[in-house]
């Protein structure tokens, strides 16, 4: 059995920590599976930070692997990078490229982020990725996330458009 978690990246560490750790704690469950971790999130503002997202959560997610992953669940975890997405949008063309070089490689495929997100999140895969996918949802958000997903959700059109045109042109 092969799954693929599509861990979506963000530039606010306390959020991206909370879905590392949610992702961590669900990949955990899984014995005798290939845990295959699409890391994605490149550098959203290069003057202030030079580690992709994608980076920063492997390293997370590699603290773990050695508690998580022995010879006794039989699991195996490999990571994919996506280190060029910057948005929600971005994120989900770069996984949808990735699933269309192995269309049946996965049984099951989920998808990690903020319960805050998850609304615009769902919007936007449901645009570009043409595959069954569930849902993981960490519980961390800042006092005005939801406020701000309920400016950005107006754009999803938008955001969708930008990101096929730049990387289908």
């Amino acid at each position: 059995m092969n799954i693929l978690l599509i861990l979506l990246g963000c530039n606010i560490s306390y959020l991206l920590n909370d879905r590392i750790t949610t992702a961590v704690k669900f990949a955990s469950n899984f014995n005798n599976t290939n845990v295959n971790w699409f890391l994605s999130g490149g550098i959203k503002n290069p003057n202030e930070d030079l580690i992709t997202e994608a980076d920063k959560m492997a390293k997370e997610i590699s603290k773990f692997e050695q508690i998580y992953v022995n010879d006794k669940t039989g699991s195996k975890w490999n990571y994919i990078y996506d280190t060029i997405a910057t948005n929600t949008a971005e994120n989900f063309i770069m996984a949808k490229n990735f699933l269309d070089e192995k269309p049946n490689e996965y049984s099951e495929i989920y998808i990690i982020t903020s319960s805050f997100h998850h609304n615009r999140a769902k919007k936007i895969a449901e645009k570009i990725i043409d595959k069954d996918i569930k849902w993981i949802l960490g519980d961390a958000e800042l006092h005005d996330s939801r406020y701000w997903e309920t400016i950005h959700i107006k754009n999803v059109d938008i955001d969708v458009n930008k990101a096929i045109n730049k990387f289908h042109k």
